[in-house]
């Protein structure tokens, strides 16, 4: 794989989807204020920890079973469907499950839910289960480029639908969070369309050897079997998500939805950076699966590194320069305080993007759990400091606290990387002239 041929059309579709979702989060920022963005940010939160929790790895654990051809691939589809189908019957039950409980309570009154919000919460929770699964399935079997191009689909729906509630000024808590939903939804049953269409094309191309299909399982042991070595891999997703959003849950306890509105601001124009080097991510969960003896492996995922560093170093001055004047024109100035924090975020913004585009090399490897302590390790760390500087230092103090959590959690995953493949670690982060050539010398 050639990091620059291959990660280039998915670079320019995460610009684009940067583009898109920054437009989306000054929208909503806008016509919703800070309490309302506030609440926004943090039931985006819970959707996307709900969706880690319930997803299970069931596309990760089946990444080396398709990439090695253990399973058919319909197969594997049919047994992931049907958990996706077990979670949707829960999800469909839960409301009259937990009707005048205290989480109906609790979700009312600190986020603000409605029963339209929590309905479109479960809509976005299962289409984000599903997304990521069926994105899985895709990198196993090389369509990399896939589920970039949906994403970018998803992001500019998403950004349609806010635009005309805006028009029509009928963009409140509920219509943002409806739009949310129906974004997710659409980028996901697209996303099985073409995996679907894409696993029927292959078996119907397949030439069996001898003759004779292979033996497989049924579906509830796929399903099972993909949630018993899925968990623990899976545990890395769960534990980002809450390094990314664990520290707005103590400014909520701290200081109110109000500066949680504030912090979210500078926390999604740092954030949306990370999707630039990400663009190559799924290319290493599928080069760094190569067999051990692989010679190119550790060089590519290194290369990767090296280009993903350089990539948001270039971003990150710009944003950090226009984005406070942005944040000065929304909801009457209400936002102007987020440009410092976002000036605390950027260092560590920048020292975590080596650990964003590693993740997709651990998981390659079949090591996710590397992903899982790291991420762990680096929660910790922004808990420990987020008690500290929050009460004293408000969301400037949340920023540093993340800043000094990242630093942490990039280090141990280069660290792990130095010690794993032997490279230096100049080799590992020092960028270099050669790294953007097409056939690098």
């Amino acid at each position: 794989m050639k990091i620059v041929a291959a990660g280039g059309p998915i670079f320019f579709s995460r610009l684009l989807q940067v583009l898109a979702n920054g437009l989306v989060v000054m929208l909503v920022a806008d016509r919703l204020g800070t309490h309302g963005q506030g609440l926004y940010s943090l039931t985006v939160a819970v959707i996307m920890f709900a969706a880690a929790l319930l997803n299970g790895g069931m596309g990760l654990a089946a990444v080396p079973s398709l990439r090695q051809g253990k399973v058919p691939a319909i197969r594997m589809l049919q047994a992931q469907a049907l958990w996706i189908g077990l979670v949707g019957l829960v999800l469909a039950v839960l409301p009259y499950l937990t009707r005048n409980s205290w989480l109906t309570a609790v979700a009312a009154e600190r986020l603000g839910w409605t029963p339209a919000i929590a309905a479109a919460a479960a809509v976005a929770v299962l289409a984000l289960l599903a997304f990521d699964i069926f994105n899985y399935d895709l990198l196993a079997v090389g369509r990399l480029v896939v589920g970039a191009g949906v994403n970018l689909i998803r992001a500019l729906l998403h950004l349609a639908a806010v635009a005309v509630l805006a028009l029509l000024a009928c963009l409140d808590l509920s219509g943002a969070l409806v739009a949310y939903a129906a974004a997710q939804l659409c980028a996901a049953l697209a996303l099985g369309f073409l995996l679907r269409h894409q696993l029927a094309a292959s078996a119907a191309t397949a030439q069996p050897e001898d003759g004779a299909p292979a033996p497989t399982a049924s579906l509830s042991t796929l399903m099972f079997g993909n949630l018993r070595r899925g968990w623990i891999g899976q545990m890395s997703a769960i534990t980002y998500l809450l390094l990314l959003r664990l520290d707005q849950g103590l400014v909520e306890v701290f200081q109110g939805a109000a500066a949680v509105g504030i912090y979210s601001l500078a926390v999604w124009a740092g954030e949306m950076l990370w999707l630039i080097p990400g663009a190559l991510t799924s290319l290493l969960v599928h080069s760094s699966a190569a067999a051990d003896d692989d010679q190119n492996r550790d060089a590519e995922a290194a290369r990767a590194v090296r280009v993903g560093l350089a990539l948001i170093l270039c971003a990150a001055l710009p944003v950090g320069l226009v984005a406070p004047l942005v944040f000065n024109l929304l909801a009457g100035g209400d936002f102007a305080t987020a440009g410092p924090a976002l000036w605390a975020l950027l260092p560590g913004i920048v020292a975590f993007a080596p650990g964003v585009v590693l993740a997709g090399d651990f998981i390659g490897r079949g090591r996710p759990s590397w992903n899982t302590q790291a991420s762990l390790l680096t929660v910790l760390a922004n808990v420990a400091w987020a008690l500290y500087l929050i009460p004293r230092h408000g969301i400037v103090g949340a920023a540093w606290a993340s800043t000094l959590a990242y630093l942490v959690g990039g280090g141990v995953m280069v660290w792990r990387f130095h010690v794993t493949t032997g490279l230096p670690l100049r080799a590992i982060l020092v960028v270099r002239r050669q790294d953007f050539r097409r056939h690098p010398g």
